[in-house]
């Protein structure tokens, strides 16, 4: 699912070379096996407008895409990976 993301995204923006993808550890909740992926991704200031899209809509599709290779690949229904879109000019925080 990481190969997608990267794939994906970086044909979305203007500088690919600047993408960073970083899995996330995410700790189990009770009675959970393991948790869902988790991954951060960062890009360059001026591409970040196109990877959230207009209102947020390509960062949902892009967190719907995973969601359906993460069921595609034998995920649990209850379960949804996360995708946390840093914000360059907000001390990194996610959108």
């Amino acid at each position: 699912m990481e190969a997608l993301l990267n794939y994906l995204v970086r044909g979305l923006v203007q500088k690919p070379e600047a993408v960073r993808i970083a899995p996330v550890v995410r700790r189990p909740r009770p009675g959970e096996r393991s948790p869902a992926p988790c991954w951060e991704l960062r890009v360059a200031p001026e591409d970040f407008p196109r990877v959230v899209g207009r209102g947020g809509r390509t960062a949902r599709a892009l967190r719907a895409l995973l969601e359906g290779s993460y069921r595609a690949q034998g995920g649990s229904d209850y379960d949804r990976p996360g995708l946390n879109i840093m914000d360059p000019e907000d001390d990194g925080r996610p959108v």
